[in-house]
């Protein structure tokens, strides 16, 4: 008895996959659409073919399908239901049918290998014919079972129809199809080809594999929109709870009030509704969504349980390609509801009765303000100095674009990117919608400003914000390394050791971070740049010899590279040269030449950029390189007194740092180097300082001069960065490092 039951489910589940949702009724030739819903062909999908005859629309996702020529008849069929129609078919048989063998006797049984209805007499030749004997062999009532399963009968292997008689028993990997022996010798020759039945099995678990992203998608799904039920029940809660409220206020004022609650009612039930409407449309936006995931998911798992192995390898191609689609598409960001429960009643105060009527009660639902309409300004969006305070403006709005009358629950911080420190803002609510938010860091480097409303973040949230070192922290040295013979260029290495070129370009040596020598080493003819490779590989700047020296990281020449010239791979007395770790090149300052090279590690020639000139784009004798943490390329254009700024690839961005405070300009720019705030430091060779900017080239600080004493320079031939973000000068004349 509990078997039939079982067996009369299955039956009525496969009668409800076998209908077309549009006309309600049998499928009729059905045809597969690229987002896996099927329809009747006729009339069904033509109906929904546009004039032009080129596109419909899927009218339960609303994926628009491109026609070829052929028009809905050019449609894919649908192999999964095909099986099904087999399914039932052969369940009506499995009551009464003839032997398919001798066409004589009646179906006792049937052949799961031969996908045939066999008498008593056939199965029993069945048996002893050599071929069949291997054959599975079931009884009716076992067939009834085992297609209530959805289990298809068997269908026999496919014939090749380039290759008559031949059947599809190998599978082309290049291809992505079915092919036959003879495919291989010449349509598929060099292409990756293999037997169906050991292919199967490694191409149906990546299928299932490939699954996995719309299951976990779909739970997704699923729960935004059991949130989107809870949502609606707790403003319906809200509503019957304000109106409670409502008629309690109403009825304390007795019948002159009564026309103010109806106003009240009136107003709560058309806001209910609207925030109804925009959550039924915002969950049925959800619910498409759901219907791409769940088609897809039933589809493919369809295809598995149902499909033979060639059909099972065929759809994969086009599976594949429907969940890369969904998964773009797909953003678990908007499957949230976005209106919120926050209906208020607001009392104002109970005046005289004859002057409160129409105004000690009014709706509120300004809770949801609107992050499109809200706005966050100020210079403190712009960046800070350490010690500096900025602030941040921020105004919040309804969306009907009204002030914000509740008062709302607003939260900054500014959060380390680095060390992670968080810095608690100051928050001032200026009434209506209107805070500021003050913010005085203390550290330097970049930061990101985090603002929530309500535990949203509001629009822009979180911002960058870059830290620059203020004016007073280059007052005076925080250390000075002597014992370095003029030094020039400078680098430091992953350990945080210090390359240093020294003896006026002859040598180059490794400090540690203390300052103490560890190891000297090469033999150079005026060398200024050095720098090194994520590997710390040091790269030297050889300027007497118009070459670029590679040294390994214990100081062991390895190759050397470029000759006096203006060709690819030529130099003409070039100065500084950094390394930039996202392309993994070397960026050559070809002071000569007015240009960039670009060569890899290997010091071989990719591209130059840079013209002479004083125009933009163009240079006149540039000196030192750095990169900023965007990838973008700074360059002491000395010849032209300013800074100018590249893409990596060589675009031109701009020119700027040019201009000081009280009109004074930058005068023979020589190093630069970039902190991890993007605060960009400059030497000036002539008067011996060393000019300190934003990224965006606002003015700092100068700091330094020309003398003996700590915090002086005689000849500055080189700047760099240590890891925690402090400036390293070459007092080259000096014979020493300044460290601020």
């Amino acid at each position: 008895m509990a078997e039939r039951v079982t067996t009369k489910e299955a039956l009525k589940k496969l009668d409800a996959q076998l209908e077309c949702s549009l006309c309600l009724d049998t499928f009729k030739q059905p045809k597969l659409l690229p987002c896996f819903h099927v329809f009747c062909k006729s009339p069904c999908l033509e109906k929904l073919v546009t004039k032009d005859g080129r596109s419909l629309t899927c009218p339960t996702c609303r994926h628009v399908v491109p026609l070829s020529e052929r028009g809905v008849a050019g449609l894919q069929s649908d192999f999964h239901i095909d099986h099904l129609f087999e399914i039932q078919d052969a369940f009506n048989k499995a009551d009464d049918t003839n032997c398919g063998s001798c066409e004589d006797g009646k179906a006792t049984g049937y052949c799961n290998d031969c996908g045939d209805f066999l008498c008593d007499r056939c199965q029993a030749a069945h048996k002893f014919v050599k071929y069949t004997r291997q054959h599975k062999l079931i009884s009716l009532d076992e067939l009834k079972v085992q297609v209530t399963s959805l289990v298809p009968p068997k269908k026999a292997v496919p014939h090749c129809p380039k290759h008559s008689g031949n059947d599809l028993k190998i599978y082309c990997d290049t291809c992505s199809t079915l092919i036959c022996m003879d495919c291989t010798i010449r349509l598929h020759k060099d292409h990756n080809y293999d037997l169906v039945a050991d292919v199967l099995t490694k191409h149906k678990e990546e299928l299932v594999s490939s699954l996995k992203p719309v299951k976990e998608k779909l739970d997704s799904v699923q729960r935004a929109l059991k949130d989107f039920d809870t949502r609606a029940k707790a403003i319906h809660n809200q509503r019957a709870a304000i109106e409670a409220n409502i008629h309690k206020e109403i009825d304390e004022q007795h019948r002159l009030l009564d026309q103010r609650r109806a106003e009240l009612v009136g107003e709560l039930e058309m806001l209910t509704q609207q925030k109804l409407k925009d959550l039924a449309a915002q969950r049925d936006q959800v619910e498409i969504t759901q219907v791409k995931l769940t088609s897809c998911l039933e589809y493919a798992e369809g295809g598995l349980k149902t499909g033979t192995d060639g059909e099972v390898l065929e759809m994969k191609t086009s599976v594949l390609k429907r969940v890369k689609r969904i998964s773009t598409e797909f953003d678990r960001n908007t499957i949230q509801p976005e209106t919120k429960a926050d209906i208020e009643l607001i009392t104002k105060g109970k005046e005289p009765l004859q002057q409160a009527c129409r105004s000690f009660l009014e709706i509120d639902h300004s809770g949801s303000f609107s992050l499109e309409n809200s706005h966050t300004t100020g210079d403190g969006l712009k960046g800070a100095t350490t010690g500096e305070t900025k602030t941040v403006s921020f105004k919040a709005k309804t969306k009907s674009n009204r002030n914000v009358k509740r008062k709302l629950d607003l939260k900054a911080e500014l959060v380390h990117l680095e060390s992670k420190d968080i810095l608690k803002c100051e928050v001032i609510d200026q009434q209506h919608g209107k805070h500021k938010i003050n913010y005085r860091p203390m550290k330097r480097g970049k930061h990101k400003l985090h603002i929530t409303v309500n535990e949203d973040a509001v629009r822009g949230s979180p911002f960058p914000i870059a830290v620059a070192p203020s004016p007073q922290s280059f007052v005076k040295t925080s250390r000075v390394v002597r014992g370095v013979n003029s030094p020039r260029g400078t680098v430091f290495n992953s350990k945080g050791q210090l390359v240093v070129v020294e003896s006026n370009g002859a040598t180059v040596s490794v400090l540690t971070p203390e300052g103490e020598k560890i190891r000297t080493f090469g033999q150079l003819k005026n060398a200024h740049g050095v720098t090194v490779d994520k590997d710390d590989k040091i790269y030297v700047v050889e300027n007497g010899n118009h070459r670029v020296n590679k040294f390994s990281s214990a100081g062991d020449f390895v190759k050397v590279s470029g000759s006096q010239g203006n060709g690819n791979l030529q130099l003409y007395i070039p100065v500084g040269i950094c390394y930039n770790r996202r392309d993994n090149n070397l960026y050559v300052v070809d002071q000569g030449n007015h240009r960039i090279q670009v060569l890899s590690t290997d010091l071989k020639f990719i591209r130059c950029f840079g013209t002479q000139g004083n125009g933009n784009g163009q240079l006149q004798n540039p000196l030192y390189a750095s990169f900023d943490s965007a990838n973008n390329l700074y360059v002491t254009d000395r010849g032209n007194h300013r800074v100018q700024v590249f893409t990596a690839e060589g675009q031109f961005l701009r020119t700027t740092f040019s201009q000081k405070a009280n009109g004074q300009k930058l005068n023979s720019p020589w190093a630069i180097a970039v902190d991890s705030s993007d605060t960009v430091y400059v030497s000036e060779n002539g008067p011996n300082h060393v000019s300190v900017f934003t990224s965006q080239g606002a003015y700092i600080t100068t700091f330094g001069g020309h003398g003996t004493k700590e915090g002086q320079f005689n000849n500055i031939y080189g700047l760099s960065i240590d890891r925690n973000d402090s400036i390293v000068v070459s007092d080259q004349d000096n014979g020493r490092l300044q460290i601020f």
